[in-house]
């Protein structure tokens, strides 16, 4: 798990570089690397990632839907995702069976780890530079 999350950092840390350099992001790429780590995550078969990945776009679109309406009141926030979260439970259950949805959901809040530290990680090395004699 440690050398999966070590390869992830490397491979997000540009991303992540680019996505604060270019105005409209790379989100795209990022989003890549995210769906690269569930897929290690779960170990999907062909014909599982066949099924799964429709219907986790739908879910994805709908959280940022939700994320975007409700800003502001966290609880009402909270509520709405896991309402979300309950409506497609049945049918990613469907896709990937119960033990893969728990780890999907597990793997999701490890993938929101990873970028929280990895942009934790950026900005006090930048800090570090800034505040090192001669820096910028």
């Amino acid at each position: 798990m440690k050398k999966l999350i070590v390869v992830l950092m490397i491979g997000i840390a540009p991303l992540l570089s680019l996505n604060a350099q270019q105005e409209g992001g790379n989100e795209d790429a990022i989003e890549s690397v995210k769906i690269a780590f569930i897929s290690k995550q779960l170990s999907l078969t062909p014909e599982e990632a066949q099924k799964f990945w429709p219907v986790y776009n739908q879910y994805t679109m709908e959280l940022k839907k939700t994320r975007k309406e409700h800003r502001g009141d966290e609880l009402e926030l909270r509520e709405k995702v896991l309402n979300v979260t309950k409506k497609y439970k049945p049918e990613l259950v469907k896709c990937v069976g119960p033990n893969k949805f728990n780890r999907l959901l597990k793997s999701e809040g490890d993938w929101h780890q990873i970028v929280r530290d990895e942009i934790k990680r950026r900005h006090e090395r930048q800090k570090m530079r800034k505040n090192r004699p001669g820096g910028n």
